[in-house]
Order: C-alpha cells, then sequence, then structure tokens
C-alpha cells in the first residue's frame, strides 16, 4: 500500500511540474479558503438504563488551495473527545447487561470497552486538476454514485463507518480511500474512471458499545494491500435521453463484508448444546472475496416530481447458508456460504407538496437462483420515507427519516428539528426510535445461567437489535 499511494503522490507532482511548464494556467500565485466548524453532539437513551451516551465535541476544519488558475489542493479533517466517559460508567453507557440478557453473565462482563473518543484524522486530502475537456482528482477523498440519496445500491465505493450504526450524517459514515479519479467530458456524454488502491472494508462499531453488532471474526484474511492487483476499479457513463439523466457503470470491488465459511459437523445440531460446543467446535474460516456490479441508474422530471431509479447485478456475491448435508458426509455443504448473483432495485419520487418535500421510495435485492438452505430470503423488501419542510417565520426546519424493514418487521424513525438563532449557528433537536426483535443465534441463556441453555428459532436481524437504545439528542453547530 505504501508503494502505491506513493506511486500516486509521484504522478501527482509530475502534473504539477507539468502545469508549471505551461504558463497558459495563469497565476503561480496560491490562494487558500479556510472554513470550519465547531459541533457538540449530546445524546440522552429514555430506556433502562437511562443515561447520556454521547457528548461528543467536534472541531473540523477544511482548506481549498488554488496551487494555479485551474489547478487546487483541497485538504479536511477532524478531531473529537467524548466527555461522556469521562462523566459516566462505561457499563451503563453501553448498557451491556440489558442488552446481552441472554447470555451468560460471565461473557457479558469480559467483553471489551472499546470507546468511541479521543479521535484525530485527516478525512480528505487530494489535488484537482482541470483541463479543458478532462478533470483528475487525485488523493484521500469520497466517491459517490447513484442518485436515491442514503440508499446505498449503486454507492458502493467507500466503505461504511459504524460506529452509531446508520445513525451518522452521510458523508460521516462512508470512509474516505486513497483513490484516483479521472472525469472526461465528451459531446455524447461524460466518462468516470476510478482506480482504488487503498483496501479497506466496513468499520465496525467499538466493542462493547452500545451499537456493537458486527465484528472482525478471529482468523479473518485480508487481501495483500500492496498487490496492485487487487484494487478495485469502475467505470461510469453518465449522458442524456428525453430529458432522463441515465448513466451506465461498473465497478470491481470486493465485498465490504467477509464471508464466514466454516466446517461444522452434523453431530452439532444434536443433542445437549453445551456438550457439542466442546466435542465438536466449528472451524472458521472468513475471508474477503470480489464481486462484480453492473448498474444503471435514471433521473427524470415528471411535471412537479422528479422519479430516481437505480438497478444493480452483483455477481460473485457470496450468501450464508443454515446446516445442510446434502452429500451425506456430515459436514455443513458449501463450507456454509454460496456464491450466487443477485439483483438490486432502487426507486424514489421527489414531491413537493403544500411547500413539504416528501420523499417515499422502496428497495428490493432478488436472488434469481434461489437456494432454500440460504439464511436469507428470497426477496428482500425495504420501504423508506424522508420528509422535509421550512417553517421560515422560525427560521427553522422540521426533518423526518423513517425506514421499515419488511422482511424483518423492524422500523426506524428520526423526527427532527434544526434551527438557525443566529448567522453560522445552529441548534438541533430529535430522536432515535427503533422497532424490532432481537437476532438469535439458536441456544440462550435463561436468567444468565450458561448452564441453563433453551434452544429458540434462529434469525437474523438488524434494526431490531437496538430497541432499547431509544434516545433523544441535541446538536449545537456554529460554522467559521
Amino acid at each position: 500500500m505504501n508503494f502505491l499511494l506513493g506511486l500516486m503522490f509521484f504522478f501527482s507532482g509530475v502534473v504539477l511540474n507539468a502545469v508549471e511548464a505551461n504558463s497558459s494556467y495563469g497565476s503561480l500565485l496560491p490562494e487558500s479558503k479556510f472554513s470550519g466548524y465547531f459541533k457538540n453532539e449530546t445524546a440522552y437513551r429514555f430506556s433502562e438504563p437511562r443515561t447520556y451516551t454521547k457528548i461528543r465535541n467536534t472541531l473540523y476544519f477544511e482548506s481549498l488551495t488554488e496551487i494555479y488558475s485551474r489547478h487546487s489542493l483541497f485538504v479536511s479533517g477532524r478531531a473529537y473527545h467524548d466527555v461522556v466517559y469521562d462523566v459516566f460508567d462505561y457499563d451503563t453507557i453501553a448498557a451491556r447487561s440489558e442488552r446481552d440478557s441472554d447470555q451468560p453473565l460471565a461473557f457479558v462482563e469480559t467483553l471489551e470497552q472499546e470507546r468511541d473518543t479521543d479521535v484525530a484524522e485527516f478525512r480528505e486530502i487530494y489535488f484537482d486538476f482541470a483541463f479543458d475537456n478532462f478533470d483528475l482528482r487525485l488523493g484521500k477523498q469520497f466517491i459517490v454514485w447513484g442518485v436515491i440519496p442514503g440508499v446505498r445500491l449503486i454507492d458502493e465505493i467507500n466503505p461504511t463507518d459504524f460506529r452509531e450504526l446508520i445513525l451518522l450524517d452521510l458523508l460521516d459514515y462512508r470512509i474516505p480511500l486513497w483513490s484516483a479519479k479521472l472525469d472526461y467530458y465528451h459531446a455524447i456524454g461524460d466518462f468516470q474512471f476510478i482506480w482504488i488502491p487503498d483496501i479497506r472494508f466496513h468499520k465496525p462499531a467499538p466493542r462493547g458499545s452500545e451499537w456493537e453488532l458486527l465484528q472482525e471474526v478471529p482468523g479473518t484474511l485480508y487481501p495483500e494491500k500492496d498487490k496492485l492487483e487487487n484494487s478495485e476499479v469502475g467505470f461510469k457513463y453518465s449522458f442524456e435521453f428525453l430529458r432522463a439523466q441515465l448513466a451506465l457503470s461498473y465497478f470491481f470491488t470486493w465485498d465490504d463484508f467477509p464471508v464466514i465459511f466454516r466446517n461444522v459437523r452434523e453431530s452439532q445440531n444434536e443433542g445437549d448444546a453445551g456438550e457439542t460446543a466442546v466435542d465438536n467446535p466449528p472451524e472458521f474460516l472468513p475471508r474477503y472475496a470480489r464481486m462484480h456490479m453492473y448498474g444503471l441508474s435514471f433521473t427524470r422530471p415528471f411535471f412537479n416530481t422528479i422519479v430516481n431509479s437505480e438497478f444493480v447485478y452483483v455477481t460473485d456475491k457470496f450468501f450464508g447458508t443454515s446446516f445442510v448435508d446434502r452429500d451425506g458426509n456430515k459436514f455443513l455443504d458449501y463450507q456454509g456460504a454460496l456464491k450466487l448473483d443477485h439483483i438490486r432495485y432502487g426507486l424514489s419520487v421527489d414531491l413537493n407538496i403544500f411547500r413539504t418535500e416528501i420523499s417515499p421510495g422502496i428497495t428490493l435485492q432478488f436472488i434469481p437462483n434461489y437456494d432454500p438452505s440460504l439464511i436469507q430470503n428470497q426477496l428482500d423488501k425495504t420501504f423508506n420515507i424522508f420528509i422535509r419542510k421550512k417553517i421560515e417565520e422560525s427560521s427553522a426546519v422540521f426533518e423526518l427519516l423513517g425506514i421499515y424493514l419488511v422482511d424483518l418487521d423492524e422500523i426506524y424513525f428520526k423526527p427532527r428539528f434544526t434551527f438557525s438563532p443566529a448567522d453560522k449557528v445552529t441548534l438541533g433537536v430529535g430522536l432515535d426510535l427503533f422497532s424490532g426483535s432481537k437476532s438469535r443465534t439458536g441456544t440462550v441463556a435463561v436468567r444468565g445461567d450458561p448452564t441453563n441453555l433453551t434452544f429458540v428459532t434462529q434469525s437474523t436481524q438488524f434494526l431490531g437489535n437496538f430497541d432499547n437504545n431509544d434516545r433523544l439528542f441535541l446538536e449545537f453547530k456554529i460554522s467559521f
């Protein structure tokens, strides 16, 4: 990886030297613009145990320096500290005893206490080079594809930071990557090429925290980051047709979730759960896998509405399976993961009714060659809605985000009011509300007793795992 990043910066220097040799690009005197903000985010969980769970103070800055009249350097960074860990007990903040009440108490007490605090980092560092018919961006950056805001179908380039599940702002939950992006402009449309040598994956929430769900499995095999062949590459062609904005895309990428291959003997599903866990422990072989994504996006105005649509065909995606032994060798078939193609589709409509922006949408994920052994449903459906209303007389904005995972029967609501009492000052207040059931691994400990296990139906949930994390949040932000 160091070699590849060095190559990227070397190429930046070559371009800069070439530009400097050509005096037609105007003044060589740099001009910088600096801005940023200070923000406090405070959250209070009103489900038991009631407590403050976040008092985070963040300082963010960004700087744009014009190196030449058409070329620039952009740098952004942030630092934050969460005071809540200085004031309140960690076990109360994480609510681990309540969240993991179906686990043995000895397990809960030994969970790690990883804190999301004392963070200082550069978010973006990139050079922009503008020419007559193409632009080049080199460095650490975000690359956003797709046309449905807040929904990641085509937009799978930057991995996700799950430190607060899906509650973060759009750019906060994306992880920036060292990348090269070339945009070429032609009469028949716009072409974009991307190269990403910086191989990173989804970042789970801190271990033991109230948002802990997806964690790295011990022994996970990662791809070698210094190898050029492990880079991610993509292409997008955007054009206009019959008043519609269309884009065709291709992305050769790594699945940002590891494939949990495992060797499991049939006897593990029989007899006493405590004994089989010792006699025949499963062997986990997690590793990351490549996949291809072919996308089509569509945006078109119809009267007073705008229709946005995305279609993605994904090949070589692995899906987890439940126990099946079709070849009769007493071991789990396919090592617990089947490689299949699948389809993602999303549709949203942007409406304006009585000066209120309303955007309902639906997303679908379908597996054409479905196998009954898969844990995942053949068709997964999600409804979402976003409402935004300006209240001019109060210098306020009301927003509501709603997500309903139909097949999992899980709901997330986020109503929010934002006020602007003064120039460059904003105040926000809102709620994060969850509804749904927890995931079940197949056995639970009754009242935390590891010797008293009971079998339950296995299920994999998402938002429902945080049904007891409902919270009130306040935000204060001053920009400069």
